[in-house]
């Protein structure tokens, strides 16, 4: 029951986390990001083009008429597919469900979960980890969609998509400087005692210099600070940012499945 429990409680904390994402952005017309929260099941978001479904078969079965409202929203949304993320301790019911509807696998993602109480942080060493604020939450921004750009344009709509999380009361974020230049950023979400890091970025040329890894434990020992329990963070399988979590205690908590509908017509 514990494992469930905290399977829960990481797709609690980033449904919601992305519910008051979208709910903050929609504040700021053209945004265009949308949720439908199916009561008590999960929630499904569209943000750009994509869609995705977090938390489904956790709490309670899903029942064939939950998948069609969630495909029919998707289609009226204008979105081609409908992505499922599946815990592998979803309820049975929703795996049958989507063999049933010709769901395919899209990709896997890891979750890691550090015992923050079990965790013990190495001494302080000099770090130039610094909080984001009013004063340099543009650079950290930049930092981050820098960091992402994988063809090197950096996009205002992934500089937007940071400041909308940097918003968020429960998140705090986080800034590597290296001399006077913004090179890397992350942020950590706290709920109910879990926390979560994520939208964690290096600009290329400032890679394999440590950096991740001092945002990794600067943002353990905040949510220690505050009385987190736990630590989460999902990551592509084979990373060098999942060997980054195993290498500093991070366990693998478990592997969940994207699945994607046929194209919805």
């Amino acid at each position: 029951m514990k494992r469930l429990e905290l399977a829960r409680r990481i797709e609690r904390i980033k449904a919601e986390g992305t519910s008051a994402y979208i709910r903050h952005r929609k504040q700021t017309p053209p945004y265009e990001g949308s949720e439908l929260i199916v009561e008590n099941k999960g929630h499904v978001f569209r943000m750009g083009n994509t869609s995705f479904a977090v938390g489904f078969g956790l709490n309670r079965p899903t029942s064939f008429y939950d998948l069609h409202q969630m495909e029919k929203w998707v289609r009226g949304k204008n979105v081609s597919r409908l992505h499922i993320e599946v815990c592998p301790l979803a309820d049975m019911s929703l795996i049958r469900l989507l063999q049933e509807r010709n769901y395919t696998l899209d990709h896997f993602l890891d979750v890691w979960l550090l015992d923050v109480n079990a965790f013990e942080l190495p001494e302080s060493e000099a770090t130039r980890v610094e909080r984001v604020h009013a004063d340099n939450v543009n650079e950290w921004a930049r930092a981050i969609a820098t960091g992402f750009a994988e063809t090197g344009t950096v996009l205002q709509e992934t500089i937007d998509t940071a400041k909308g999380f940097y918003a968020l009361p429960e998140n705090q974020a986080f800034l590597v400087r290296e001399d006077e230049t913004a090179v890397a950023g992350g942020i950590l979400a706290v709920q109910d005692g879990m926390g979560e890091l994520f939208l964690t970025s290096t600009i290329p040329d400032y890679r394999g210099k440590g950096y991740q890894t001092q945002l990794i434990l600067e943002r353990v020992a905040a949510a220690k600070a505050i009385g987190c329990e736990y630590v989460t963070v999902t990551t592509k399988v084979d990373t060098a940012s999942g060997r980054n979590m195993e290498r500093l205690g991070f366990t693998p908590f478990y592997q969940k499945a994207v699945m994607k509908s046929p194209i919805l017509k």
